[in-house]
């Protein structure tokens, strides 16, 4: 398992801020700012697939009839959109 994914999402965001207050110094090396940047950018992408992985896990009861079901957030809401709940 590598550093990254042994990060939280919530640690993974706020490495992100540190590096860019890091970026935003006027001081900063080319090479370091160069590693910096290339490290916030694979923590951006980790981050949108830890968000994209919890949106495909929610989950929605839909009343059925008497009874009830589970649809994913986007059946749902292309259900409730087309009028068929």
């Amino acid at each position: 398992m590598s550093e990254k994914e042994e990060l939280g999402f919530e640690e993974a965001l706020r490495e992100v801020e540190e590096i860019l207050r890091e970026l935003e110094r006027r001081d900063i090396e080319l090479e370091r700012a160069v590693e910096l940047y290339e490290r916030g950018l694979k923590l951006l992408n980790y981050c949108e697939e830890k968000l994209k992985n919890a949106k495909l896990r929610v989950q929605v009861i839909m009343k059925e009839g008497q009874g009830f079901r589970l649809e994913t957030l986007e059946k749902a809401s292309e259900l409730l959109k087309n009028g068929k709940v």
